[in-house]
């Protein structure tokens, strides 16, 4: 019977951890110099420097280097890196299709019409995820826009910024970045709450729809909103047409012993492949002050009244993995001298189970020979 009884517990084994495998976490690396690192680096500023030190010198990072992480073995890749390189990319963007989307600007030196260092317009860049160091510039962008956010089925691109005084949409076909559609936002937001500003947006699960969440910005208590003032999260058609809210009662947290504190509006973070929304809320348990708030995450049906919550130990501002089973979550841990650590996690979304990959040490003293290193979650890959 022993061999039965290992086989029994194999068996087991594969099941609990066999979903596990086969994705991976996207996260970037970023290298900031210190004081001393800049000068240890470049001893003579551009004194007699060689022309690749002298871009060198302007750019705002050291380096940007991408990497997967297995969530199955914790196994890191090096995907890219522009170290050594005259294109710089931003420290944030999407993935999609083994490639990511960053805002990046490529620095030459000319000797013509003025020798120097010249630039090309920001951009955002189609970069392989292959190690291969191949890149290609997609569409030209305006100072200060915000990532372009690829919808899952890596089709279409969307970008949402602020130009000439306005909130604007643009939406374009992938892989060519040919632009689709162009469209105001407020004329979506304005019968909605006029007093409020986009947050964050992003794709529903079919790719074809959108999400705005809208709040409003400042110290305004809820009870002096307009009565024409409706924050939440709001829903539009790739080409602008108005489809109206997710309702105020899907998703709601209700918990035994705890109580939903008014003037907190949760927080959409996305759309399951099962139509299924994922929400981060707060609640305070009942006896304390309503300050004293603790985060959940809460996975609704939107056609019925089921839904799962979990309690959280951090808050979370989670990428969903294609799949629909799990989200990437930061943590901001304080250390005993008062210092940030970063901490990535992975949550399982049915379990609710919560596995640590790897963390990032608190900001270098200006002193400090090593440069700063920062990160941030990408998305989600498929391992090969």
């Amino acid at each position: 019977m022993k061999p039965r009884i290992n086989l029994l517990i194999a068996l087991t084994l594969l099941l609990t951890c066999g979903p596990m495998r086969g994705q991976s976490v996207i996260y970037s690396l970023s290298y900031s110099e210190t004081q001393a690192s800049r000068r240890i680096r470049f001893p003579n500023g551009v004194i007699g420097a060689p022309i690749d030190d002298r871009l060198a010198m302007l750019r705002n990072l050291r380096k940007t280097e991408i990497y997967s992480v297995s969530i199955a073995d914790g196994k890191r890749t090096l995907l890219f890196s522009d170290e050594g390189m005259n294109l710089e990319i931003s420290p944030a963007g999407p993935v999609g299709n083994g490639k990511a989307y960053v805002t990046g600007l490529v620095r030459e030196w000319r000797t013509t019409p003025i020798p120097g260092a010249y630039s090309q317009p920001l951009a955002i860049y189609e970069i392989n995820l292959d190690g291969s160091r191949q890149f290609r510039r997609v569409v030209e962008i305006q100072p200060n826009q915000p990532p372009a956010l690829v919808n899952r089925q890596a089709t279409k691109g969307v970008v949402e910024t602020f130009v000439d005084g306005k909130y604007m949409v643009f939406v374009y076909d992938l892989p060519g970045w040919k632009l689709l559609h162009s469209w105001e936002l407020t004329k979506v937001t304005q019968p909605h709450c006029p007093s409020c500003t986009p947050i964050s947006y992003g794709w529903l699960a079919d790719g074809q729809r959108l999400f705005f969440k809208l709040d409003v910005v400042g110290d305004i208590d809820a009870d002096t909103l307009s009565k024409h003032d409706r924050p939440g999260t709001y829903l539009a058609s790739e080409s602008g047409d108005d489809l109206g809210a997710i309702p105020a009662e899907i998703g709601r947290l209700e918990l035994a012993g705890y109580m939903h504190p008014n003037f907190i509006i949760r927080d959409f973070i996305g759309q399951l492949p099962d139509g299924s929304y994922v929400f981060q809320d707060y609640a305070t348990k009942q006896g304390k002050s309503p300050g004293e708030t603790e985060p959940f995450l809460v996975i609704a049906n939107p056609d019925s009244k089921a839904q799962k919550q979990f309690p959280q130990r951090f808050p979370v501002g989670g990428h969903l993995s294609p799949s629909g089973k799990y989200m990437s979550c930061i943590e901001d841990r304080r250390t005993a001298n008062y210092q940030v650590e970063r901490h990535l996690w992975v949550e399982d979304l049915q379990s609710g189970q919560e596995k640590e990959l790897f963390s990032i040490p608190p900001p270098q003293p200006p002193t400090s020979p090593e440069p700063n290193v920062s990160f941030n979650v990408l998305g989600w890959m498929n391992d090969k």
